[in-house]
């Protein structure tokens, strides 16, 4: 960079911005952190989101219907939310050919059921109609893509996109019911054969429904380093998506003195952190125990307690998530 030719440029001490921001001392849990922090930091600026928005609609303008289609839309628009509502809507497997869709079982109010294919991109472009024609309402968060592990992403949206789907035809009737969502439901209907080798029963791969966390502790030169990444299968008491965050006591000190605390993710039952804690100066593990809880706001949503002496190092491990503190 110093032979560029930048007059900025004319010593090592003009690159250390540049370094600083590198971060080349960091290690993978710290590294893993800081670049989950900065991708969450540069999707909620003003020009992404208006990026964002303009690619939506310039999909929305791409794939929209022939020119005869407009003057019958409004009419067909009209019946369906005048005469038809949805009960419930089920994802019951993913397609990969030839494209990836979600094959969705509809379930009418008459109970009466029927099939359509969805992209993760139509329930985003929904997504978005919704936050703009019900921008004074609450709705649903959107499993956006910074919300998932990285792997098993599908499966991860298969839960997630049904869970949203449940809040949306649940939530406000005018939601519910308006010609977006009742069109998005209804509109094009297949035949589709559920046993189709092509189509993924992701259901399967995740059968237990027991709520956990997922981390990685390390320890090294007396500095203890928990990296939290993703949580599974947590809820309130009645059932809704917590907005949770995880608090952190390194016992037996003072729990004033060592506590720690990540961020909150709301409304969601599987939510990604990728933050890590530290304790500096802990001599040895042996004697001490992690206190992990798990809350949503004040309310309480699970806890363990970590022996630390006995943890796998620097891998990552699944711990269950109980339902008291001991």
């Amino acid at each position: 960079m110093l032979h560029a030719g930048l007059p900025e440029l004319s010593g090592i001490q003009d690159l250390k911005y540049v370094y600083d921001n590198l971060r080349p001392q960091d290690t993978d849990l710290e590294a893993t952190s800081h670049f989950t922090k900065k991708i969450k930091e540069s999707l909620e600026c003003f020009p992404v989101k208006l990026n964002n928005l303009i690619h939506t609609l310039a999909q929305m303008s791409a794939i929209s219907p022939a020119k005869s289609t407009p003057q019958t839309l409004p009419q067909e628009s009209f019946l369906l939310s005048t005469t038809r509502s949805i009960q419930r809507a089920t994802i019951l497997g993913f397609s990969k050919k030839p494209s990836n869709l979600y094959l969705i079982q509809v379930t009418h109010s008459n109970n009466e059921t029927s099939l359509t294919e969805k992209s993760f991109d139509q329930f985003s472009t929904l997504n978005s109609l919704l936050q703009k024609q019900f921008a004074s309402l609450t709705l649903p968060e959107f499993p956006h893509w910074w919300h998932l592990p990285f792997t098993n992403s599908d499966h991860k949206r298969f839960r997630d996109l049904n869970h949203y789907m449940e809040q949306i035809l649940n939530g406000p009737h005018e939601v519910a019911n308006s010609d977006c969502v009742l069109s998005f439901f209804l509109s094009e209907p297949v035949q589709h054969a559920v046993e189709e080798p092509s189509l993924l029963d992701l259901g399967e791969k995740f059968p237990d429904k027991n709520p956990k966390v997922q981390l990685v502790i390390s320890y090294e030169d007396m500095k203890l380093t928990i990296l939290v990444k993703h949580m599974k299968n947590i809820h309130l008491p009645d059932g809704s998506a917590p907005s949770a965050h995880v608090e952190f006591y390194l016992l037996p000190y003072p729990s004033e003195v060592r506590r720690r605390k990540t961020k909150s993710v709301s409304k969601c039952t599987d939510p990604t952190y990728n933050e890590i804690v530290v304790y500096d100066e802990v001599t040895e593990l042996q004697g001490h125990v992690l206190m992990l809880i798990v809350k949503s706001k004040t309310v309480f949503v699970g806890a363990i307690n970590i022996q630390l002496c006995s943890v796998p190092l620097n891998e990552e491990k699944w711990y269950p998530l109980g339902n008291s503190i001991i």
